[in-house]
């Protein structure tokens, strides 16, 4: 790495240890990141290298209440699940999700891997929803719990 910590050459980048993140609704949802933002010192905002395998997703279908994030694929395609509809993605794409908007997640179904890259803002705190397994995790300052949607209860506005 050069001297200050703000620039990363490609080869530094090829030698940040790849991390095996499963997700904790589906251990199948596995991807190999490299997290750039971290190396860098970055402490609001995430930039992950990621590589997903062949017939790998790439997270729980999800939104997130607070949290933006965005996608741009570099190499290999994939498919985006956006709302529900299918989308074939590729080298160059780019997919941008403000808060609160609409479900996505990112399959491999190809036999080479998918490379993109992944970022967003780290709000201290985010809700993040999984509406096909009616869940719904909090996460404050770094520690997540999950709860079941059909557990919250609904409170009345005040008077």
């Amino acid at each position: 790495m050069s001297s200050d910590c703000s620039l990363l050459r490609q080869s530094d980048i090829e030698n940040i240890k790849e991390t095996r993140h499963r997700h904790a609704l589906n251990p199948e949802a596995q991807r190999l990141t490299r997290s750039l933002g971290d190396a860098t010192g970055l402490q609001t905002i995430g930039v992950h290298l990621v590589r997903l395998e062949p017939g790998r997703e790439s997270t729980v279908y999800h939104f997130h209440h607070q949290d933006e994030e965005w996608m741009y694929i570099l190499s290999g395609h994939g498919v985006a699940e956006i709302g529900g509809e299918k989308f074939d993605v590729g080298p160059g794409d780019f997919m941008g999700f403000v808060a609160g908007s609409a479900p996505h997640t990112l399959t491999n179904p190809q036999r080479e891997d998918l490379v993109y890259l992944v970022g967003g803002n780290r709000c201290p705190i985010d809700i993040c929803d999984y509406p096909r397994h009616d869940m719904r995790r909090y996460r404050v300052e770094g520690v997540s719990e999950f709860v079941r949607l059909d557990a919250l209860g609904r409170t009345p506005p005040a008077p």
